[in-house]
């Protein structure tokens, strides 16, 4: 018998299985070299294909964001006119226009498909100021962020829509407070990164996305498996009282795509 592994991305692999040949002849030396190359073929192959679907949905998430600016000029100037306006006492003000400036230019941008890990959790910090200003004393946050992890490169916007979901589906559903718990770290050559809310009230204990929640979420689950195949991975986990969701990522990713 004959077994050759083929890599199909950052951890995971196949394996070719030959069973015995007639008359019980044992494969040489050449028929492994032969099909070793045959197993680098294969890998080359997937990854073209991995990375052609990869710059498939770059090119639709920019058509998707040309199809939903009218003129993106026109937004920003409008911002920061209005930012303009507001006395210069009202520092609450002036600071979520200048959150949501942040926000909207880092949504539009199209020509980065990674960023580091410490850019897409400036975009978290300013999107959880407009939601503080929003929901006052029901939301609280908490942020926890190794510094070793700050430089990891992931997928733009791979953790801002699951901050979005916990405020949207879970603490804004509550008339009590609530909270927001995002923790990162490196652990065992990943980067892992938990956001933990309070849950809505009634919200069903089971693991599969509330109403509402799929598309974001199936968005980052669909780049990451794009990216990373099974090396990576977007875990839910509903409880009475929480919600949490685990992102992992490996690490050294891969080299952006241009």
């Amino acid at each position: 018998e004959a077994v050759v592994p083929v890599r199909l991305g950052q951890g995971n692999s196949k394996l070719i299985l030959l069973g015995r040949r007639q008359g019980g002849q044992r494969y040489l030396g050449e028929d492994l070299d032969t099909l070793a190359i045959a197993a680098a073929e294969i890998s080359e192959q997937v990854e073209s294909l991995r990375r052609q679907e990869m710059n498939r949905l770059v090119s639709q998430a920019e058509l998707r964001a040309l199809q939903s600016q009218m003129n993106p000029h026109f937004l920003f100037n409008a911002l920061n006119t209005l930012y303009g306006t507001i006395p210069r006492e009202s520092t609450a003000a002036r600071r979520m226009v200048l959150n949501l400036a942040d926000i909207f230019r880092y949504f539009l941008q199209s020509d980065k498909t990674f960023v580091p890990l410490a850019e897409e959790m400036q975009i978290v910090r300013a999107y959880l100021e407009v939601e503080q200003s929003r929901l006052g004393d029901r939301l609280s946050v908490e942020i926890h962020v190794e510094d070793a992890a700050l430089s990891v490169v992931i997928p733009v916007l791979s953790i801002q829509p699951l901050v979005e979901n916990a405020i949207k589906h879970g603490v804004a559903q509550r008339t009590d407070p609530g909270y927001v718990r995002i923790r990162a770290t490196l652990q065992n050559g990943d980067l892992r990164v938990t956001v933990e809310n309070s849950a809505a009230p009634a919200m069903p204990s089971r693991l599969a996305d509330p109403p509402g929640a799929g598309v974001g979420l199936q968005n980052v689950r669909r780049r990451l498996e794009i990216c990373y195949g099974s090396a990576s991975g977007l875990q839910l986990s509903f409880h009475p009282q929480t919600t949490t969701a685990e992102l992992s990522i490996p690490t050294p990713t891969i080299a952006p795509l241009r």
